[in-house]
């Protein structure tokens, strides 16, 4: 699971997908199949991926010991090869689904109350 910290010397990239929830099924597959890929990539650390309640947006968070190996990771040409990919970035490149990927840096977090007090009753 992924640790949201400060300080963090990990590299954070978060990925956001924007398209109308009729065609998010196939992105989502692709983005579930990629967090799973990942893990074969050195400098993994990791990942979650969130779908909005509306289902208009998903929202991947990535973490990598370096910049580096997010580098490698992205640009290696083992991603053309897969179905979900192609897919994936013929709806970005329609215009049907626009994609922002960004790094970032941790300013700040807070730990919630104790999980006991999460639980509903």
């Amino acid at each position: 699971m992924p640790v949201i910290r400060h300080p963090n010397e990990l590299y954070t990239v978060i990925v956001t997908v924007d398209a109308e929830p009729d065609i998010m099924s196939d992105l989502e597959a692709h983005a579930k199949a990629g967090l799973t890929l990942f893990r074969d990539f050195p400098g993994f650390v990791a990942g979650a991926l969130h779908r909005s309640v509306d289902g208009g947006r998903l929202v991947q968070y990535v973490q990598w010991e370096t910049e580096l190996h997010h580098l490698e990771c992205v640009n290696d040409p083992r991603w053309d090869s897969f179905p979900s990919t192609q897919r994936f970035m013929a709806i970005v490149d329609s215009g049907r689904a626009q994609m922002d990927v960004r790094a970032y840096h941790v300013l700040a977090a807070v730990d919630g109350p104790p999980a006991a007090e999460h639980t509903r009753g």
